[in-house]
């Protein structure tokens, strides 16, 4: 009994470091969470956008979130920077604010525990860096794919 005791004790404290290391259950229901409504929005938007005509439901891609954090946009003649100018290229590293040149924790989960950990949170920084980044809301769509593609980042 006590040696089994004793694995059980061994086995936990092998597999808190690996724990901490990856997306946390928290951070795992709060994305899955936002992933659920921005697809019902997403539906809702392209359904409105078809005026009647079928349309196919795309589904969220990692791809397409990688291609939105990479991407840099050009909004009424001005070259808008990506995601990834504040951030790096990988979003496992630590970034820095390109006007301020305050040190940015890393944006993926699997690193950053403290990240997406709040559903209002969430929403408040794709309202404040999609309207600095591209002068608008970002889509359900985007937000979508930004989410399921920091949800592959390992």
């Amino acid at each position: 009994m006590r040696k089994i005791a004793l694995l059980l004790a061994m086995a936990g404290t092998i597999a808190l470091p690996v724990q901490a290391q990856g997306i946390s259950p928290t951070q795992t229901d709060i994305m899955k969470k936002l992933i659920v409504q921005y697809g019902e929005k997403a539906k809702a938007e392209a359904s409105k956008n078809a005026k009647g005509k079928p349309f196919a439901a795309e589904e969220f891609s990692a791809e397409n979130g990688r291609q939105i954090y990479l991407m840099s946009r050009n909004w009424e003649g001005d070259e808008m920077p990506a995601c990834a100018a504040c951030h790096t290229d990988d979003p496992k590293k630590e970034g820095t604010h390109n006007q301020s040149k305050k040190p940015i924790k890393p944006l993926a989960p699997a690193v950053s525990p403290e990240r997406f950990t709040s559903v209002e949170k969430v929403e408040k920084n794709f309202s404040k860096h999609c309207r600095d980044l591209y002068s608008r809301d970002c889509t359900s769509m985007e937000k979508g794919n930004f989410l399921t593609y920091l949800l592959s980042v390992k």
